[in-house]
């Protein structure tokens, strides 16, 4: 593994610590998509595709909003919120209105100008709206988005943009997703200049392979290494199903491991059940001990992904340091020089 890349990881290793709370909590209101894309498994998934019932998100987000109401609530991660209609907003405000201070809603930005989506983004209480297009140009976007349509996602895009700067809004901060990967690799830059001149912020992350369980896997992640830290995701996110199964973590996509379900235990309980079976063998290095689901991923070789710089408050996940320059992306190590590698 290359020597510049263990020293990130170290040093985000460096920083992991227990909470009374999960800082991140991804709760899937859906796990239904509409999209196909190509370093995604949700193509693979076996379990039901369907909505979360109204009644658990309600539990769950009662629960954060009294006891820990600074947490990062992401309504959903595997399916596409704005499937749901004006349901999730209907959801998300009801999560703000019980104190619930820091949501952070994704998007594939195929349905933005459907159902008056724009109006409700705008009106809502989410701090953070990322949309993730992964591409620039029409072929390469809709190649890796498959079933997307370039005009329809990047043209609500462009809306949302306008009509937010029209009302004068601050929030929510609005950034553009690019997962870089072979097939866009070159178009990075470009992707980065337009939207920000168009006054979105740009986050770049490296591809994932959801724990190698499926079929999808990536070229910036070293197979062979021997190196290893205990997982960023494990250490600080708990992630919810639609059924309510807590899983070991926002990739374990199949939930192969289970904690414990939301619908009967309180989120404190959930925690600390994953903090004895999950986050103190990663952090003690007792890889051996590890869910079998950890042992065999290496998806905690892309944490740190790539921000802008920003004094904006609520704009940048807990783990942020706007001091440090050690959240780069790196490019795929086949392109970089020999003496940059380690053997």
């Amino acid at each position: 593994m290359d020597a510049q890349l263990e020293q990130k990881l170290l040093t985000i290793e460096s920083r992991l610590q227990d909470y009374a709370y999960p800082p991140q909590l991804v709760i899937e209101n859906t796990s239904q998509c509409n999209q196909q894309c190509i370093h995604c498994s949700h193509k693979e998934l076996i379990r039901p595709k369907r909505k979360m019932e109204r009644s658990l998100w309600d539990k769950i987000v009662t629960e954060m909003g009294r006891e820990s109401p600074g947490t990062e609530i992401w309504p959903t991660f595997y399916g596409e919120a704005l499937g749901m209609g004006t349901e999730i907003w209907d959801r998300i405000d009801f999560a703000g209105a019980a104190g619930c201070a820091n949501l952070v809603l994704n998007s594939n930005a195929s349905l933005l100008r459907r159902q008056n989506h724009i109006d409700r983004i705008l009106r809502s209480p989410l701090k953070r709206f990322i949309l993730s297009l992964d591409g620039y140009s029409k072929e390469t976007y809709e190649k890796i988005r498959y079933l997307g349509k370039w005009e329809e996602s990047y043209g609500g895009t462009e809306d949302l943009l306008r009509e937010r700067d029209r009302r004068g809004q601050k929030y929510p901060i609005i950034i553009c997703q690019f997962s870089l990967m072979e097939e866009n690799e070159h178009e990075v830059d470009d992707y980065r200049r337009y939207w920000q001149e168009r006054g979105a912020e740009v986050k770049v992350r490296p591809k994932l392979e959801w724990t190698a369980s499926g079929s999808i896997r990536s070229d910036r992640i070293d197979h062979e290494t021997e190196f290893r830290i205990a997982c960023p995701w494990g250490n600080n996110t708990m992630a919810i199903h639609q059924d309510g199964a807590v899983v070991a973590c926002a990739v374990d996509y199949e939930g192969r491991f289970k904690a414990g379900n939301a619908n009967f235990m309180s989120i404190r309980e959930l925690w600390a059940i994953l903090g004895e079976k999950l986050r103190r063998p990663h952090r003690e290095h007792r890889w051996q001990d590890m869910p079998d689901v950890c042992k065999g991923c290496r998806d905690w070789q892309t944490a740190g992904a790539e921000y802008e710089k920003s004094n904006t408050e609520g704009s940048r996940p807990f783990w942020y340091n706007p001091e440090e320059t050690d959240y780069k992306v790196l490019p795929n190590k086949r392109n970089q020089p020999a003496e940059a590698k380690s053997e």
